[in-house]
């Protein structure tokens, strides 16, 4: 099971399990979330909603190996808008997270890399222990980070960090991460991490659904259109100036050297 839900007072935590070493997000976990979060809006069950990862990491982000195949038959097919479309598809699954009605915690333990780090930034709240890594690292891959990261999380740090994180590619400590304003607050361990989640939901729990709905579009309001003008922008780059055959090829290289 690419995600596993588990609804309790008020808390629908979800763990991911990926399709690839270190939570790799593959497979059917991009389906799965999308439609979790496209179905919460209904459920008067669930107050709030925490992401975390199986066992010791949060995700390193996107199962290469995977989107590897993916691009492998898109170039059989001859297909020459799959790039864009496949990014498209992506996105929408980190911009359901960012669209949910109800609050979304992050709980980072370990390393939140790449794809993690853009989902991460459509979360409304993150909590990380004091171990958790953050990196941006698809500059290495010659590709331009596409899902949501560079769109949103210039709403959480400022421009010389993330610019900074996203030209080098290099990871940065938790208590960076909690000083430039990526993180919320640091923890000692995973557990102390769901305990600060449920503590959050218990303290939304009595306000109406309807109002924590209206405090995310009304703070969303004001640069919604920008963000999504900056994903269609994102994908037409990468498509147009990286192309599937060389994603392909420094995607198998880095798989290559993950293996020696």
């Amino acid at each position: 099971m690419a995600i596993d839900i588990a609804v309790e007072d008020g808390l629908a935590l979800l763990t991911i399990h990926g399709s690839g070493e270190g939570n790799a997000l593959g497979g059917s976990f991009w389906e799965t979330l999308r439609v979790f979060m496209d179905k919460v809006r209904a459920r008067t069950d669930i107050s709030a909603v925490a992401l975390r990862g199986a066992g010791d990491t949060f995700s390193v982000g996107m199962d290469l190996r995977w989107y590897v195949v993916r691009l492998r038959r898109a170039q059989r097919s001859g297909d020459v808008q799959f790039m864009d479309d496949d990014v498209q598809l992506l996105q929408q699954t980190v911009s359901a997270v960012a669209a949910c009605p109800k609050p979304v915690i992050a709980l980072i333990h370990g390393e939140c890399t790449g794809a993690a780090l853009e989902l991460v930034s459509a979360c409304d709240v993150r909590y990380a222990t004091a171990g958790a890594r953050f990196a941006l690292p698809e500059a290495e891959l010659g590709v331009v980070a596409d899902l949501g990261g560079l769109q949103r999380l210039p709403l959480l740090v400022n421009q010389g960090h993330l610019r900074e994180l996203a030209f080098t590619g290099r990871s940065i400590d938790a208590a960076r991460a909690e000083r430039i304003g990526l993180v919320n607050d640091i923890f000692a361990t995973p557990d102390a991490l769901l305990c600060a989640a449920r503590s959050l939901t218990d303290e939304l729990r009595p306000h109406p659904p309807h109002v924590m709905d209206g405090i995310k579009r009304t703070l969303d309001e004001a640069h919604l259109s920008a963000v999504r003008r900056g994903l269609d922008h994102a994908a037409r780059w990468n498509s147009t100036h990286t192309g599937a055959e060389e994603l392909k090829a420094s995607m198998s290289a880095r798989l290559a050297s993950a293996r020696t």
